[in-house]
Protein backbone atom coordinates (compact mmCIF):
# COMPACT_ATOMS: atom_id res chain seq x y z
CA UNK A 1 0.00 0.00 0.00
CA UNK A 2 1.36 3.46 -0.90
CA UNK A 3 1.87 6.29 1.58
CA UNK A 4 -0.92 8.15 -0.20
CA UNK A 5 -3.29 5.25 0.46
CA UNK A 6 -2.21 5.19 4.11
CA UNK A 7 -2.98 8.90 4.48
CA UNK A 8 -6.32 8.56 2.73
CA UNK A 9 -7.39 5.70 4.99
CA UNK A 10 -6.22 7.58 8.08
CA UNK A 11 -8.15 10.74 7.17
CA UNK A 12 -11.34 8.86 6.46
CA UNK A 13 -11.10 7.04 9.78
CA UNK A 14 -9.96 10.10 11.76
CA UNK A 15 -12.93 12.08 10.51
CA UNK A 16 -15.21 9.57 12.26
CA UNK A 17 -13.53 9.37 15.68
CA UNK A 18 -15.38 10.84 18.65
CA UNK A 19 -13.05 9.87 21.51
CA UNK A 20 -9.34 10.32 22.16
CA UNK A 21 -8.91 6.57 22.72
CA UNK A 22 -10.18 5.87 19.20
CA UNK A 23 -7.75 8.40 17.77
CA UNK A 24 -4.90 7.00 19.87
CA UNK A 25 -5.42 3.49 18.50
CA UNK A 26 -5.85 4.72 14.94
CA UNK A 27 -2.74 6.88 15.07
CA UNK A 28 -0.69 4.04 16.54
CA UNK A 29 -1.60 1.60 13.79
CA UNK A 30 -0.99 4.20 11.06
CA UNK A 31 2.38 5.21 12.48
CA UNK A 32 3.55 1.62 12.51
CA UNK A 33 2.28 1.00 8.99
CA UNK A 34 4.51 3.90 7.89
CA UNK A 35 7.52 2.18 9.48
CA UNK A 36 7.85 4.11 12.76
CA UNK A 37 7.75 2.51 16.21
CA UNK A 38 6.13 5.11 18.46
CA UNK A 39 4.35 8.47 18.34
CA UNK A 40 3.49 11.36 20.65
CA UNK A 41 0.87 14.03 19.82
CA UNK A 42 0.80 16.98 22.23
CA UNK A 43 -0.24 20.59 22.40
CA UNK A 44 2.32 22.47 24.46
CA UNK A 45 0.10 23.89 27.19
CA UNK A 46 -0.11 23.89 30.95
CA UNK A 47 -3.54 22.35 31.56
CA UNK A 48 -3.98 24.15 34.88
CA UNK A 49 -3.70 27.60 33.32
CA UNK A 50 -4.60 27.25 29.63
CA UNK A 51 -8.05 27.80 28.18
CA UNK A 52 -7.31 25.11 25.60
CA UNK A 53 -8.19 21.48 26.14
CA UNK A 54 -5.04 19.36 26.59
CA UNK A 55 -4.10 16.90 23.85
CA UNK A 56 -1.87 14.16 25.28
CA UNK A 57 -1.70 11.08 23.05
CA UNK A 58 1.30 8.74 22.85
CA UNK A 59 2.33 5.10 22.87
CA UNK A 60 5.89 5.51 24.13
CA UNK A 61 7.40 2.74 26.28
CA UNK A 62 6.50 2.95 29.98
CA UNK A 63 10.19 3.38 30.77
CA UNK A 64 10.25 6.60 28.77
CA UNK A 65 7.37 8.19 30.68
CA UNK A 66 8.69 7.00 34.03
CA UNK A 67 12.12 8.47 33.31
CA UNK A 68 10.70 11.85 32.31
CA UNK A 69 8.40 12.01 35.34
CA UNK A 70 11.05 10.80 37.79
CA UNK A 71 13.65 13.30 36.58
CA UNK A 72 11.18 16.16 36.04
CA UNK A 73 12.19 16.47 32.40
CA UNK A 74 8.81 17.48 30.97
CA UNK A 75 9.24 21.22 31.59
CA UNK A 76 12.81 21.22 30.23
CA UNK A 77 12.18 19.33 27.00
CA UNK A 78 14.17 21.24 24.32
CA UNK A 79 11.72 20.02 21.66
CA UNK A 80 9.15 22.47 23.03
CA UNK A 81 11.53 25.35 22.35
CA UNK A 82 12.68 23.94 19.01
CA UNK A 83 9.08 23.73 17.79
CA UNK A 84 8.63 27.42 18.55
CA UNK A 85 11.59 28.19 16.30
CA UNK A 86 10.77 25.96 13.35
CA UNK A 87 7.89 25.83 10.89
CA UNK A 88 9.22 22.68 9.24
CA UNK A 89 9.89 19.16 10.58
CA UNK A 90 13.21 18.29 12.16
CA UNK A 91 14.89 15.30 13.78
CA UNK A 92 16.02 14.91 17.37
CA UNK A 93 19.62 15.35 16.18
CA UNK A 94 18.70 18.77 14.74
CA UNK A 95 17.59 20.15 18.10
CA UNK A 96 21.03 21.51 19.19
CA UNK A 97 21.12 23.55 15.97
CA UNK A 98 17.73 25.08 16.81
CA UNK A 99 18.19 25.57 20.55
CA UNK A 100 21.14 26.63 22.70
CA UNK A 101 20.81 23.83 25.23
CA UNK A 102 20.98 24.57 28.94
CA UNK A 103 22.64 21.92 31.14
CA UNK A 104 19.20 20.58 32.07
CA UNK A 105 18.07 20.51 28.43
CA UNK A 106 21.30 18.72 27.50
CA UNK A 107 20.43 16.09 30.10
CA UNK A 108 16.94 15.76 28.58
CA UNK A 109 18.44 15.58 25.09
CA UNK A 110 20.52 12.54 26.09
CA UNK A 111 17.67 10.83 28.00
CA UNK A 112 15.64 9.01 25.27
CA UNK A 113 18.39 6.45 24.61
CA UNK A 114 18.18 5.45 28.30
CA UNK A 115 14.54 4.51 27.64
CA UNK A 116 15.21 2.60 24.41
CA UNK A 117 14.51 5.40 21.88
CA UNK A 118 17.18 6.02 19.24
CA UNK A 119 15.83 9.11 17.49
CA UNK A 120 12.67 11.00 16.56
CA UNK A 121 11.16 12.88 13.63
CA UNK A 122 9.25 15.90 14.95
CA UNK A 123 6.55 17.88 13.13
CA UNK A 124 5.70 21.31 14.65
CA UNK A 125 2.06 22.38 14.32
CA UNK A 126 1.29 26.09 14.48
CA UNK A 127 -2.28 27.42 14.55
CA UNK A 128 -2.84 31.17 15.04
CA UNK A 129 -4.27 32.00 18.44
CA UNK A 130 -3.44 28.58 19.90
CA UNK A 131 -0.45 27.02 21.61
CA UNK A 132 2.14 25.30 19.47
CA UNK A 133 1.66 21.55 19.12
CA UNK A 134 3.82 18.74 17.79
CA UNK A 135 3.64 15.18 16.57
CA UNK A 136 6.72 13.05 17.13
CA UNK A 137 7.55 9.79 15.37
CA UNK A 138 10.15 7.75 17.25
CA UNK A 139 12.32 4.73 16.56
CA UNK A 140 13.54 2.03 18.91
CA UNK A 141 17.28 1.58 19.42
CA UNK A 142 18.85 -0.26 16.51
CA UNK A 143 16.12 0.77 14.06
CA UNK A 144 16.66 3.26 11.21
CA UNK A 145 14.21 5.93 10.13
CA UNK A 146 11.87 5.11 7.22
CA UNK A 147 12.90 8.36 5.54
CA UNK A 148 10.63 7.80 2.56
CA UNK A 149 7.70 8.07 5.00
CA UNK A 150 8.66 11.56 6.25
CA UNK A 151 6.26 13.41 3.88
CA UNK A 152 3.38 11.10 4.81
CA UNK A 153 4.21 11.55 8.50
CA UNK A 154 3.95 15.31 8.12
CA UNK A 155 0.48 15.01 6.62
CA UNK A 156 -0.63 12.46 9.21
CA UNK A 157 0.52 14.86 11.95
CA UNK A 158 -1.71 17.65 10.69
CA UNK A 159 -4.70 15.36 10.18
CA UNK A 160 -4.23 13.78 13.61
CA UNK A 161 -4.05 17.10 15.42
CA UNK A 162 -7.08 18.44 13.56
CA UNK A 163 -8.99 15.33 14.61
CA UNK A 164 -7.80 15.83 18.20
CA UNK A 165 -8.96 19.44 18.15
CA UNK A 166 -12.39 18.39 16.95
CA UNK A 167 -12.65 15.78 19.69
CA UNK A 168 -11.48 18.30 22.29
CA UNK A 169 -14.13 20.79 21.16
CA UNK A 170 -16.73 18.35 22.41
CA UNK A 171 -15.03 17.70 25.72
CA UNK A 172 -15.99 19.29 29.02
CA UNK A 173 -13.15 20.42 31.29
CA UNK A 174 -13.14 20.10 35.05
CA UNK A 175 -14.23 23.73 35.19
CA UNK A 176 -17.33 22.84 33.20
CA UNK A 177 -16.18 24.70 30.10
CA UNK A 178 -17.62 23.32 26.84
CA UNK A 179 -15.79 23.74 23.55
CA UNK A 180 -18.28 24.30 20.75
CA UNK A 181 -17.45 23.12 17.28
CA UNK A 182 -17.09 25.99 14.86
CA UNK A 183 -19.18 26.19 11.69
CA UNK A 184 -17.26 25.00 8.66
CA UNK A 185 -15.96 27.95 6.61
CA UNK A 186 -17.11 28.28 3.01
CA UNK A 187 -14.46 28.61 0.33
CA UNK A 188 -15.12 30.24 -3.03
CA UNK A 189 -14.81 28.23 -6.23
CA UNK A 190 -11.49 29.91 -7.08
CA UNK A 191 -10.14 29.32 -3.59
CA UNK A 192 -11.05 25.64 -3.88
CA UNK A 193 -9.37 25.46 -7.30
CA UNK A 194 -6.18 26.85 -5.78
CA UNK A 195 -6.36 24.53 -2.76
CA UNK A 196 -6.79 21.46 -4.97
CA UNK A 197 -3.85 22.39 -7.18
CA UNK A 198 -1.69 23.21 -4.16
CA UNK A 199 -2.62 19.79 -2.80
CA UNK A 200 -1.25 18.30 -6.00
CA UNK A 201 2.09 19.95 -5.27
CA UNK A 202 1.72 22.83 -7.72
CA UNK A 203 3.51 26.12 -7.07
CA UNK A 204 1.80 29.51 -7.24
CA UNK A 205 3.33 29.98 -10.69
CA UNK A 206 1.99 26.60 -11.88
CA UNK A 207 -1.47 27.34 -10.48
CA UNK A 208 -1.50 30.76 -12.10
CA UNK A 209 -0.71 29.27 -15.51
CA UNK A 210 -3.34 26.53 -15.15
CA UNK A 211 -6.09 28.91 -14.02
CA UNK A 212 -5.08 31.83 -16.24
CA UNK A 213 -4.62 34.27 -13.36
CA UNK A 214 -1.63 36.10 -11.86
CA UNK A 215 0.75 34.69 -9.26
CA UNK A 216 -0.38 37.42 -6.87
CA UNK A 217 -4.03 36.46 -7.31
CA UNK A 218 -3.20 32.83 -6.51
CA UNK A 219 -1.32 33.92 -3.41
CA UNK A 220 -4.26 36.09 -2.34
CA UNK A 221 -6.77 33.26 -2.81
CA UNK A 222 -4.63 30.96 -0.67
CA UNK A 223 -4.12 33.58 2.04
CA UNK A 224 -7.85 34.35 2.13
CA UNK A 225 -8.64 30.63 2.45
CA UNK A 226 -6.10 30.25 5.27
CA UNK A 227 -7.67 33.18 7.11
CA UNK A 228 -11.13 31.63 6.79
CA UNK A 229 -9.83 28.49 8.48
CA UNK A 230 -7.51 30.42 10.80
CA UNK A 231 -4.51 28.26 9.93
CA UNK A 232 -0.88 29.15 9.38
CA UNK A 233 0.22 26.81 6.58
CA UNK A 234 -1.05 25.46 3.29
CA UNK A 235 -0.80 21.88 4.54
CA UNK A 236 -3.14 22.75 7.42
CA UNK A 237 -5.50 24.42 4.94
CA UNK A 238 -5.58 21.30 2.75
CA UNK A 239 -6.14 19.16 5.87
CA UNK A 240 -9.12 21.28 6.94
CA UNK A 241 -10.62 21.30 3.44
CA UNK A 242 -10.38 17.50 3.32
CA UNK A 243 -11.90 17.08 6.77
CA UNK A 244 -14.84 19.30 5.83
CA UNK A 245 -15.37 17.45 2.53
CA UNK A 246 -14.74 20.59 0.50
CA UNK A 247 -11.99 18.61 -1.24
CA UNK A 248 -11.83 14.87 -1.90
CA UNK A 249 -8.65 12.81 -2.03
CA UNK A 250 -9.48 11.94 -5.64
CA UNK A 251 -9.19 15.67 -6.43
CA UNK A 252 -5.58 15.68 -5.28
CA UNK A 253 -4.44 12.96 -7.66
CA UNK A 254 -2.70 14.38 -10.69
Amino acid sequence: MSSFDEIQQFVQAANRVTEFEELKNLLGSTVRSLGFDHYALFNHIRPSTSKEYPVRLHDYPDAFGELFREKGYLHDDPVLVACQKSAVPFTWEDVPQLVSLTPKQKEVFDAPKLAGISSSFIVPIHIPGESTASCTFAMRLGRDFPKTSFPAAQYVSCFAFEAARRVSQRMVTKKGRVFQRAVSPKLTRRQLDCVVLAGRGKSDRDIAQILGISNQTVHQHMEDAKRKYDVATRIQLIVCALFDNHVAFADLVN
